[in-house]
């Protein structure tokens, strides 16, 4: 499946996204790195149901090149001004880890958002942070990585084709480009941005991600958020599990469109 590329100005620079299907609107934010080829394996099924757009983050993908460091904030700013540009009606956002954060940021942001889900956020302190930088820059310091490498971060068998677009998109950002998205998730506090989250959210856990331990105290925590686990997943459960992804969301979406009688 090929997508047909198209371009908006923001204030980062142009954004390259795609865009298919029909239905209330849907916003896809891939984690970093990456680029709107994360979605693919979900973008058709979603698009029977939405119109979907998926787009590339600034600096990723077809998207400008960023002038300097980004932060959360800026790329919400960003998704607004995407958002705005097509028009898009009470979007719903659904984001992998910093685009869950993005998504996040986003939906605090703006009372029009009707719904999000995030997958795999890392619901971490600072300290956290600090304690795990080293491996932080062991992951995201050299773009290029083995097929064993990959393979570490799926749990389904990773493809010939899988591994090519991997270090195709990581290395289009670079490595320098890839720790500032590192910092900008360390930076952000997520804790308390999803305690002031009032927008209907689904939190969605692999069962073999590097955040699934943190789902008991995001049910603790945070008891008006729905929380998710899903099987045979790692990080990455639009790749893993793209099936169970996508109901997750087309499932949440329609009962989140239900709750608020329309």
């Amino acid at each position: 499946m090929s997508g047909e590329l198209r371009y908006l100005p923001t204030g980062l620079g142009r954004v390259a996204y795609v865009r298919r299907g029909t239905g209330p609107s849907l916003v896809l934010l891939h984690g970093n790195g990456h680029a709107w080829h994360e979605f693919e394996p979900v973008l058709d099924d979603l698009a029977r149901r939405f119109d979907v757009v998926a787009w590339d983050m600034p600096g990723h993908g077809a998207s400008d090149d960023l002038a300097g460091p980004p932060s959360i904030a800026g790329y919400a700013a960003a998704l607004g001004e995407l958002i705005d540009g097509l028009g898009l009606k009470a979007p719903a956002l659904a984001g992998t880890s910093v685009g869950a954060m993005i998504a996040l940021a986003c939906a605090n942001a703006r009372p029009d958002v009707r719904a999000v889900v995030l997958a795999e956020v890392q619901y971490r302190t600072r300290a956290w942070w600090d304690a795990a930088w080293p491996r932080v820059e062991q992951l995201f310091g050299q773009p290029v990585q083995s097929r064993e490498e990959v393979q570490l971060r799926f749990v389904s068998q990773v493809t010939d084709l899988r591994v090519g677009r991997w270090n195709q998109d990581r290395s289009r950002v670079g490595a320098r480009g890839l720790i500032e998205v590192m910092a900008a998730i360390r930076d952000f506090d997520v804790i308390a941005a999803l305690a002031a989250l009032r927008t209907p959210g689904l939190m969605l856990f692999g069962q073999s991600g590097p955040t699934v331990d943190m789902a008991p105290s995001v049910r603790e925590a945070l008891l008006g958020l729905r929380v998710e686990v899903i099987a045979d997943a790692g990080h990455f459960l639009t790749i893993d599990r793209p099936d169970a992804f996508a109901e997750a969301v087309s499932a949440f979406l329609a009962s989140a469109e239900e709750e608020r009688g329309g």
